[in-house]
């Protein structure tokens, strides 16, 4: 078995956000690691009404205000959007930092990993960090419900991400 050493470097799907996130800030711990972050969201500034608010219904006040201000409707579902997205980009640069406190390095690419030519040039992207020495694969899409209310998309979402998705990775990281 080889250790995990400061040198070690971890392509991680799903590496940003939620559970996975957790994991890796658990593993900068106690390893002191490299992490290319893969996940599906495209890095941005956090916009203008978005900035030193930390609360999630002043945040959707602010959005209101904004698409108001643009002479927008502001629908729900164009909230929602709106906060996720300043919420998911506050939850990337948590993940890179908490890295960072504890002595590793992460970089965060934007990547869909059911696409090869996606998640290869995402990965020259971080070659600087050094040879990939392992795949942590937490990436997936929930599709919760019964089994018996799960439609075929819903199937093939979970499914295509999870299968297809490792077996990108196995292709494009060197076996060595």
């Amino acid at each position: 078995m080889t250790s995990i050493t400061p040198a070690t470097v971890f392509v991680v799907s799903g590496g940003a956000r939620g559970i996975t996130a957790r994991c890796v800030i658990e593993m900068a711990q106690h390893f002191r690691c490299k992490f290319i972050l893969l996940g599906r969201t495209p890095r941005s500034e956090l916009p203008a009404w978005a900035q030193g608010v930390e609360d999630e219904a002043q945040l959707k006040k602010q959005a209101i205000a904004d698409f108001q201000a643009r002479g927008e409707k502001p629908t729900p579902a164009l909230i929602g959007r709106a906060v996720s997205g300043v919420l998911a980009q506050r939850e990337i640069q948590h993940t890179l930092e908490a890295v960072r406190a504890t002595g590793g390095e992460a970089v965060y690419a934007s990547a869909d990993i059911t696409d090869a030519v996606s998640l290869r040039a995402a990965l020259d992207g971080a070659a600087h960090l050094g040879p990939v020495s392992g795949i942590l694969h937490g990436a997936g899409n929930l599709a919760d419900k019964l089994i018996e209310n799960k439609t075929e998309a819903d199937f093939e979402k979970v499914y295509t991400t999870k299968v297809k998705g490792l077996e990108n990775l196995l292709a494009v990281v060197p076996a060595e």
